[in-house]
């Protein structure tokens, strides 16, 4: 934490350029000021009730002299080439009312130009090098207050009546009596940059200020915003000192693991055992909540399996879970089933109340004073919180796309798109009239976003300019483009009218719905539930079966061989029988001839003996005889035993036989009737080895139950309406004091927990709430840790390590969602220069911002995952990158081929609909320009390329240039060149760099290579990874044209596979 506190240290907000337009205007000493007399604000109307505040940058310096510093005191290394280190700073800035005093709490000294002057003396060779700004910074700033001739004076300043206006402790700011001149702020430029020891080397010296209007109220308020220094130096600085005193929540506690101790042993890789995809998405374990969007296309499977685990590990407990979206996967259709899930799941516990009204703690709100007013909050109870969702990105896009795309009336299917009412009212304003259908989502962010926030969906209010904009009050004027009409239509309004009004039977009627929709829904799941029962036991149910078959047939072996064995046993005894009938007849013939008395008298009892001998042998036979013949007997009796056995065997196995198969017969009906009710939504034993026939299906995901369950989302929002209806008069009192948040305006006084309460509010009637990382804190800095229930961080790929780190401690459960392998952060500060500030620091390669993302550190802790090829400074050739989603559904071939063989391994599965001919005829191709004149990375020649293919692209009236194309090129030289050779063709805002684009698609994109012939190393920094050309690739939907030296290019990693994939077409001119 405070290795990453350091390096924020080097990372400097820019400041505006010079533009009468954006009212920024540069100081000289022969000029007036804008608060003084002839400078030509000085006669720029104003709505009544506003002044002129001004805030203002001196010493202005580039970051690029700042880098250059840097690289002479580190060294330079190959991997700090960065074609995108541009803008400047500042070395202080303050902010003056309408008279040119200095609001004494508004100064701030910039870190980067300190920690630039302290590289160059003392150096980092000195321990400590780094310590000491706070300090230094506080002596300057006492400075300040000497400005104007050294005197000061309080002022008192009004209370606000709205929650834009309140100070913290009901007393104005402390301001300079006398204006500020030319003279003091270049003087304290100067002065400033001498003592630092920065004048050679960062050569700062042009002073600007930017004027807006604001309230009479606030003239005298500072923002108290840092215009300056790093957004997260501070936030960063909170949590480090709290984690010195308390245990990080699990989802912090995993993202700040060590790799050593990572257990990559209990990763599970997908893409080896896809039969773990598949009982993941069992109905189950599906949300009972779903998006209303198409019922006929479902979450693809790695969609609807990352939304399922998300649940199954995070819904009951804290903790971190990665998704890795490569680009047109879906991730935002992903995000949106996982919004609706919490929110369904918040309904359940609000329908389980008899009386909205129960919801609410117990015992005395909290309350406090703002200004004149008094604040009330009646807390929720704790089974009512923790559904808190929080966007944040390091990228504007796709905070506002997420904020803008969910609201939208086209997000939802024709079905509900009519009828679906969320205060659609208030949320079209909201989206400044684009048709909405539900206040989902809302982005904060900067003071701008969060006062248009208050002023459209609270207060009601329209811009002057507004399309939908009611008309002015007669003999009102508009006095500029930013003034405000009230509706009285704002959610604030509402909720006073509701209170007046009776709603006897609101809460009953729309829980009776919700009932019906959720009741609904358990149906078909436990429909789905038994089938899948039911498909799941028929292998087993098979081979149990078989089993009984093959026991049967056993058993009738046995019982043949029983009954031989009983008729050969019957035999034996027959003959037994026989053989000793023959020996007792011989026996009884014996004694028949048994001589008389005579005859023994005669022989002189010889004859007497002989008979006795002979009798006493046969009778022996006899007994023998009887013997075998007993136990023939008792082994005939054996075998008969055993026969009857047999056949009793025989019969239970025939009946488990009979069991077994009507029970299979019964599972493969069930399944039977399964396939013929959802089709291709049950699963099949062959998907395990089909790829992208597994991939690209819905298991359980058939049309009726997807369209019960987005039906259950919409009544789930219906309860919540119903509920905000039904308590109406408590939750205006908690929103206005929510108002008080999202405006940064509850006094410092007021507990992190009261705090708490009303942001909890907020977010139970505006579900989805967005916000930039580099505006975080001070939105929410006032919330302490895992205060919200979930943060989605959105475009993770782009934000560095310590962005994340705010939100992830004030978030119970985290989910990352982005691409390692499509842009990466953009880091001020050299790779020499952080390397060295972890040595002094004793922290791993690992941290550095250039060695890693959010995402990356996000994914290493996921257990669901899969591994890609990958070069990492380890020397690791793989990279496990968490809950891939496969499905592309943007690009046509061969961009889609080139980005799944550059960067995925093939991962991707090509889902792209059918979408006919492009109406442009000619195919994807490579512009061969064989050029050697060169202006740095611009070729003149290439510039001429490609005004021919917009010229084309125009006359053959294929395309729409300022809605279908985009010109792209990974060099900032080149964008320049391009926008002049598309002048009249195109609009600057279609010509960018690549990084520009990420997040944006056309139909159309032209990559314009560029690069200087003599520089080599611009072209093998471009294909150092395959990131750049990835993220370029997949901005075309139909048409890449690429426009380059082919000679020089194709030799480059990654590109090679691009030249191999496009036709050439060499240029003549």
């Amino acid at each position: 934490m405070g290795y990453w506190r350091a390096v924020e240290l080097f990372s400097p907000q820019r400041i505006p350029a010079v533009s009468a337009r954006e009212r920024v205007y540069a100081v000289a000493e022969d000029r007036p000021l804008p608060w003084e007399d002839g400078h030509p604000l000085r006669s720029v109307p104003l709505e009544p009730g506003f002044v002129w505040q001004h805030v203002v940058y001196g010493g202005a310096y580039t970051l690029r002299a700042v880098r250059d510093v840097l690289l002479e005191v580190f060294g330079e290394n190959e991997e700090d080439h960065d074609g995108r280190m541009d803008g400047e700073s500042a070395l202080f800035a303050l902010t003056v009312n309408d008279e040119g005093r200095l609001l004494l709490d508004s100064p701030v000294l910039s870190t980067c130009a300190w920690a630039a002057g302290r590289a160059v003396w003392p150096g980092p060779a000195r321990t400590g090098w780094l310590d000491g700004f706070d300090e230094e910074e506080a002596a300057w700033l006492a400075r300040t207050a000497d400005l104007g001739e050294e005197l000061v004076d309080e002022l008192p300043s009004f209370e606000a009546s709205d929650p834009s206006g309140a100070d913290d402790d009901g007393e104005g700011d402390k301001v300079g009596l006398w204006r500020l001149s030319s003279k003091d702020l270049l003087g304290f430029v100067q002065d400033l940059s001498q003592a630092w020891g920065v004048t050679d080397a960062l050569r700062p010296g042009e002073v600007r200020v930017r004027s807006v209007a604001v309230r009479q109220k606030q003239a005298d308020d500072a923002d108290q915003q840092d215009f300056l220094n790093s957004f997260f130096a501070a936030d960063l600085e909170l949590v480090w000192r709290a984690l010195k005193s308390r245990e990080p929540g699990a989802g912090l506690a995993a993202y700040l693991t060590p790799g050593a101790q990572v257990n990559s042993a209990w990763r599970v890789d997908l893409r080896e055992q896809p039969q773990i995809a598949l009982d993941a998405v069992a109905p189950e374990r599906t949300p009972m909540g779903r998006w209303p969007a198409n019922p006929k296309h479902p979450l693809a499977l790695s969609q609807q399996f990352a939304v399922n685990t998300i649940f199954t590990e995070l819904a009951d407990s804290s903790g971190l879970f990665a998704v890795n979206g490569p680009p047109g996967t879906g991730k935002t259709t992903m995000l949106r089933d996982c919004f609706a899930a919490v929110i369904v799941e918040r309904a359940r516990c609000l329908a389980k109340l008899r009386m909205p009204s129960m919801a609410f703690a117990d015992g005395e709100p909290y309350r406090w004073q703002s200004g004149d007013y008094t604040r009330t909050v009646t807390a929720l109870k704790p089974e009512f919180t923790g559904f808190e969702m929080l966007v944040a990105s390091a990228n504007n896009g796709a905070v506002e796309n997420i904020s803008t795309e969910i609201p939208a009336r086209a997000a939802l299917d024709d079905l509900w798109s009519e009828d679906a009412d969320y205060f659609a009212e208030q949320a079209t304003r909201l989206l400044k009239g684009a048709p909405a259908w539900g206040a989902v989502a809302a982005r904060l962010g900067n003071k701008k976003n969060r006062m248009e926030f208050i002023n459209r969906f609270w207060h009601g209010k329209y811009k002057i300019d507004d399309e939908q904009a009611p008309p002015l009050p007669k003999g009102r004027r508009p006095r500029n483009r930013d003034a405000w009409i009230d509706s009285e239509q704002g959610i604030a309004h509402l909720l006073r009218e509701w209170s007046r009004q009776p709603h006897s039977g609101v809460w009953r009627e729309a829980k009776e719905r919700f009932r019906q929709a959720h009741a609904r829904v358990e149906q078909l799941q436990a429909e789905r539930v038994a089938a899948a029962a039911a498909l799941g036991q028929v292998s087993s149910a098979d081979a149990a079966l078989r089993t009984t078959e093959q026991a049967a047939a056993d058993s009738d072996t046995r019982l043949h061989q029983a009954r031989a064995q009983v008729a050969s046993e019957t035999a034996t005894l027959q003959r037994a029988d026989a053989a000793l009938h023959e020996a007792q007849q011989v026996l009884d013939a014996h004694a028949r001839r048994r001589p008389g008395f005579v005859v023994s008298i005669s022989t002189l009892g010889r004859a007497a003996r002989e008979w006795h001998r002979r009798d006493q042998e046969l009778a022996g036979h006899v007994d023998t005889a009887r013997s075998v013949r007993n136990a023939a007997a008792t082994s005939l009796f054996g075998a008969q035993q055993a026969a009857t056995q047999a056949e009793h065997t025989l019969d239970v196995c025939r009946q488990q036989q009979a069991t077994a198969a009507t029970h299979l017969q019964a599972l493969e009906e069930a399944v039977a009737q399964a396939h013929a009710d959802w089709g291709n939504h049950v699963p099949q034993e062959a998907w395990l080895h089909d790829d992208t026939t597994r991939e690209l299906a819905a298991p359980w995901g058939d049309e009726e139950i997807a369209q019960a369950r987005a039906e259950l989302f919409l009544a789930a929002m219906g309860l919540h309406e119903a509920f905000l209806r039904c308590t109406a008069r408590t939750m205006y009192a908690n929103l206005m004091a929510a108002m008080d948040a999202v405006a940064g305006a509850i006094p410092k006084t007021v507990s992190a927990e009261h705090v708490k309460a009303a942001w909890q509010s907020l977010f139970l009637l505006v579900p989805v709430v967005s916000t930039t990382f580099a505006s975080l804190d001070r939105v929410f800095g006032r919330l302490g840790p895992e205060a919200l229930g979930w943060l989605f961080i959105d475009e993770a790929g782009q934000a560095t390590g310590q962005m994340a780190v705010g939100g992830m401690w004030r978030a119970t459960r985290t989910v990352v969602v982005g691409d390692p392998l499509q842009l990466e952060p953009v880091v001020v500060l050299p790779w020499t220069a952080q390397r060295a500030l972890g040595d002094e620091m004793g922290v791993d390669e690992e941290w550095a911002p250039s060695r890693t993302s959010v995402q990356q550190l996000a994914d290493r802790t996921n257990r669901y995952g899969t591994l890609l090829p990958a070069e990492l400074p380890d020397g690791s050739q793989e990279v496990w990158v968490g809950s891939p989603l496969r499905v592309h559904r943007r690009c046509d071939n061969p961009m889609f081929g080139i980005s799944n063989a550059i960067a995925y391994d093939n991962l991707m599965v090509y889902g792209t609909p059918d979408r006919g001919d492009y109406r442009y005829g000619p195919r994807s191709c490579w512009v061969n320009v064989e050029a050697t004149e060169a202006d740095g990375h611009w070729i003149p020649e290439e510039g001429r390329a490609l005004h021919r293919v917009l010229e084309k692209l125009r006359d053959d009236g294929a395309v729409d240039l300022a809605q279908d194309v985009y010109v792209i090129s990974p060099f900032r030289a080149v964008v320049r060149g391009a926008q002049r050779a598309c002048r009249g063709l195109l609009p600057d805002s279609r010509v960018g760099t690549i990084h520009t684009t990420q997040g944006k698609e056309a139909d159309v994109v032209v990559l314009v290579l560029g690069s200087d012939p003599r520089r080599p190393g611009a072209r093998s920094w471009a294909a150092s990874r395959p990131n750049l050309l990835n993220v370029a690739v997949s901005r075309a939907k139909r048409r890449l044209f690429v426009i380059g030296n082919l000679v020089s290019w194709r030799d480059q990693r990654f590109f090679s596979t691009l030249a191999d994939e496009l036709p050439a077409h060499t240029w003549q001119p």
